[in-house]
């Protein structure tokens, strides 16, 4: 407003001196016509001017611009003076304005009235009968025009300067305040690659709005009230910072911006800027390319749409893990004919197994994929309730949720609709309620079921003898009561794992565990129940069981003579803490790739001999411990099918004699023999092993000194003699067990001075040292035990 009417006051000054003109001349633009015969009212008006200005600086009302007003005052009179003192007649240049601080405005910008000249003569004769009468009007009124644009020229300055200060003081409290905000603590569980203070700038983009009426009618509109929330996150995203910058108006695009989003807001909702693996996500690459994320690419032909291979990422990285339960990587079947979604990449696959994904709670957009044939989520810190949305995945194949924090009731409506889904995973989390007949009505094409190590309650479904395509079953670590029911296993001719483990299942163990599925069973894990009888007489050969497992429960009885006839592909056998009896059968030893036989913690009788085991097994441990085994050890030395043993637990038995030279025993690292307390001597003869790391012959009765060879036991850890008959001091060469962390002597006949050298071992492994070394009566002095006796 204010230089408007400074150039107004201008514009009317230049129109009164320019009319003194002749009648037929007109004022070009950017240039002052000027009459010749007013240089006699010079000197007047620059009087007038500076009274004016005079007047105006005594009559303000800031008495504080004084100096400023002077200033004004002089540099107006200044440039009135030089563009009066040129008024002589000749066209005069805008330069003198100009450089007085003046703008010229162009005479166009004139009203009308002020410069038209008509070529009518009429207009002529009255323009010089008026001229000289109206010219004499305007000067005696240049004073006034000169003192109100003086006026107006000092407001204006002031302004300017005003404005000019307070834009720089507004533009260094942006900055600061954009500073604040980009690097103040945010809580990590949510720290986006995108800076805070993008999420709160006033501007938006044309894209902004369109995409967040879209996304309200996916998430709600509370979603959006927080900017900090995932959806919010996600949708300025896709509205500003993504590279691809997606039309929402674009039809062809809505499937790959619903997605988009979907995966956006999941990442934010889990952590995503800690991950351990997040290449491309977020980045100006279609999902597809986002590491872990699988799609299809589908197109119609002939109304039928058809899948193609799934597309991988290119990148290879050496620290990707896989979920152990993902048994099935074929991506092939999806094609559906009901799809219907024309050319494009859909997400079908998800993977993030074990990768740092951290949050209380699914958001619900997860389901908006609605073509997911593959999500993996397992090993991560997920939490919540496992929603019943999961039935909207129709298209379902693999679902693994497993070892994560889930709680709540196991929903029975959680599978409702997923006729497809062949994997199930959710074991050790800690969900809890019963496994529903209806939970397993619409898993008709379920192969593999894992709800081990949750809180489940109640009995074993009935229901699950009636899905025919189930491969592996996997509900132990529960706390499921009753027995196996009769037609679990009659119409599972397909499974290969059956875990029961560690439940509260009682009653006999009926054969038909073993016959009913004895053409395909791999895996068979019954452990830490309550299961009692003797073990069955099978009248079957199973002839893919690698693993069977019956320890803790309380079985008794004599194990069948014929045991390990049944059983040619078995590899481990557990039958630990029963209180079997009879004598220990070398069938158990007779399949060919048997590694681990336990059998402790029993009642088992007789002797071992050289005969049980038969030469070229792979036996790698033997626990024959806690038993009531016998005789010498001499003769099971001599076994010649124990060259891949590593441990061999004997402890708890009544054996006796002398400890038998172990070289036919070249890997042994585990050698336990304690608690047998007819054993009494031989250390020497364990020189040989230099495998050992393990060393445990204590409460036996060992007498004489402990021998100088086992110094060559150089890559022993743990030495436990405690509780024999030892006599002598501790030898000096024991300084070589460097590996060495535990050493036990107490409760001996030992006496000397430990060596300093055998001290020196304290500075390194050795974190456990016990001799005795109490009192003024004891027979070691030790400076570097860590306990006496």
């Amino acid at each position: 407003m204010i230089s408007r009417c400074l150039l107004q006051s201008i514009a009317s000054l230049g129109s009164m001196v320019g009319k003194a003109e002749e009648k037929d001349s007109r004022r070009p633009p950017r240039q002052i016509l000027a009459r010749t015969n007013i240089s006699s009212r010079r000197s007047s008006l620059r009087s007038s001017i500076n009274h004016l200005l005079t007047t105006t600086n005594n009559e303000g009302d800031n008495q504080d611009d004084s100096n400023f007003w002077n200033v004004s005052q002089r540099w107006f009179a200044d440039a009135t003076e030089q563009i009066v003192g040129n008024v002589s007649g000749a066209a005069v240049d805008d330069t003198a304005f100009r450089t007085s601080g003046i703008e010229i405005v162009s005479a166009t910008d004139f009203d009308e009235e002020d410069y038209n000249d008509d070529d009518d003569d009429d207009y002529d004769n009255h323009y010089e009968t008026t001229h000289h009468r109206k010219y004499n009007d305007d000067v005696s009124s240049i004073g006034d025009t000169i003192t109100a644009a003086a006026d107006i020229r000092t407001a204006y300055s002031r302004h300017h300067m005003m404005k000019f200060i307070c834009k720089w003081v507004l533009l260094v409290c942006m900055l600061l305040w954009l500073l604040f905000f980009s690097t103040a603590q945010y809580n990590t569980q949510h720290t986006s690659i995108i800076p805070r203070w993008m999420f709160l700038r006033k501007g938006r983009s044309k894209w902004f709005q369109p995409m967040k009426e879209i996304f309200i009618e996916l998430s709600g509109e509370e979603a959006f009230f927080d900017v900090n929330s995932p959806q919010y996150r996600a949708l300025l995203f896709l509205a500003e910072h993504d590279p691809l910058k997606l039309n929402p108006h674009d039809p062809q695009l809505s499937t790959q911006i619903i997605q988009r989003y979907a995966l956006s807001v999941f990442y934010f909702a889990t952590g995503g800027p800690s991950w351990k693996h997040r290449v491309y996500w977020l980045t100006g690459q279609h999902e597809c390319g986002w590491q872990y994320v699988i799609c299809n690419d589908v197109q119609e032909e002939n109304n039928t749409t058809i899948a193609a291979k799934s597309k991988r990422q290119k990148i290879s990285i050496q620290s990707d893990q896989f979920n152990p339960e993902n048994t099935d990587d074929d991506f092939s079947d999806f094609a559906d004919s009901n799809l219907g979604l024309g050319k494009g990449r859909i997400v079908t696959g998800l993977k993030l197994f074990d990768n740092g994904l951290v949050s209380s709670f699914l958001p619900t957009e997860l389901f908006l994929l609605k073509y997911l044939h593959v999500l993996d989520l397992g090993k991560n810190t997920l939490g919540g309730t496992i929603d019943q949305q999961f039935s909207q995945l129709t298209h379902l194949r693999e679902l693994y949720l497993n070892w994560n924090e889930f709680k709540g009731k196991l929903d029975v409506n959680l599978t409702n609709g997923l006729t497809k889904l062949k994997v199930l995973s959710l074991g050790h989390n800690t969900l809890t309620g019963k496994l529903e007949d209806s939970f397993l009505q619409d898993l008709t094409s379920l192969e593999n079921l894992s709800l081990e190590f949750n809180q489940l309650t109640g009995t074993i479904s009935s229901a699950l003898g009636d899905i025919k395509t189930l491969q592996h079953i996997r509900i132990g670590g529960n706390a499921l009561h009753g027995k196996i029911p009769p037609s679990l296993l009659k119409n599972l001719p397909n499974l290969q794992r059956l875990w029961l483990q560690e439940n509260r299942l009682t009653g006999s163990i009926p054969s038909n565990v073993f016959c009913d599925v004895s053409s395909s069973l791999v895996d068979l894990r019954l452990q830490n129940n309550s299961f009692v009888g003797e073990i069955p007489n099978l009248e079957c050969t199973m002839e893919k069981l690698e693993l069977l497992s019956m320890a803790s429960n309380e079985l008794e009885g004599p194990l069948p003579t014929n045991f390990g006839d049944h059983f040619p592909s078995l590899k481990e056998l557990h039958l630990y803490d029963n209180q079997l009896t009879s004598t220990i059968p070398s069938s158990i030893f007779n399949p060919v790739n048997i590694s681990a036989v336990l059998l402790g913690m029993n009642k088992l009788t007789g002797t071992l001999s050289d005969s049980m085991i038969q030469e070229g097994n792979n036996l790698v441990h033997l626990y024959l411990n806690a038993n009531k085994l016998g005789g010498t050890l001499e003769q099971f030395a001599r076994t010649k099918g124990l060259q891949s043993l590593k441990k061999l637990r004997l402890e708890y038995n009544k054996f006796s004699g002398t400890i038998p030279r172990l070289d036919l025993f070249p890997n042994l690292e585990l050698f336990f023999a304690y608690n047998n307390s007819l054993l009494t001597s031989g250390l020497d003869n364990l020189s040989s092993s230099a495998a050992l790391k393990k060393l445990k012959l204590s409460n036996c009765s060992i007498t004489g000194e402990i021998p100088t060879t086992l110094g060559s036991l150089t890559s022993l850890e743990v030495l436990d003699l405690d509780g024999n008959r030892l006599t002598g001091t501790v030898p000096s060469e024991m300084q070589q067990l460097t590996a060495l962390e535990e050493l036990r002597l107490e409760v001996n006949d030992l006496s000397g001075v430990v060596p300093p050298e055998v001290c020196d071992l304290r500075s390194s492994q050795l974190t456990t040292f016990i001799s005795d070394c109490k009192g003024e009566w004891s027979g070691v002095g030790c400076s570097c035990c860590t306990e006496c006796f």
